[in-house]
């Protein structure tokens, strides 16, 4: 039965594939699947989505907006408090230091369009979109 089954499911992604393929009926699944705001970016190539830009989302429940400039500088606003810090890229890491902190917080970043999810060393993830330039002026 799952054979069965299985043998439907790839006759029916050939047919898509061959209808989707045609000039008339627009790209094919494979070259949707190759558009780049949907591609999957990790590490240093992620990052470098961020810089220039913000991204924008909660924690604990305020809202917040972070900037990320070219020069290593991190702008953080957490409700209506605005914190500035410094960022430096460590491997495949991105790591941030605001005001008197004595600890570096380092994150995994992924970018996937225009969001970002930033994952610390104990593997909690939190995902933020992304914003162009610095819409907040931070």
């Amino acid at each position: 039965m799952r054979l069965a089954g299985l043998c439907v499911n790839v006759a029916l992604l050939i047919c898509l594939d061959a209808g989707a393929a045609s000039a008339r009926d627009g790209p094919s699944l494979a070259q949707a699947s190759s558009d780049p705001a949907a591609q999957k970016l990790v590490g240093v190539a992620a990052w470098k989505e961020l810089v220039g830009n913000s991204i924008v989302g909660e924690e604990d429940g305020r809202p917040l907006v972070e900037y990320y400039a070219a020069d290593g500088t991190a702008k953080l606003m957490v409700g209506n408090e605005i914190s500035t810090g410094r960022w430096t890229l460590v491997g495949e890491t991105v790591c941030f230091q605001y005001g008197d902190q004595e600890e570096k917080e380092c994150y995994k970043i992924e970018v996937t369009g225009n969001m970002a999810t930033f994952t610390d060393e104990d593997g909690t993830g939190s995902r933020y979109e992304i914003r162009k330039d610095n819409p907040k002026g931070l």
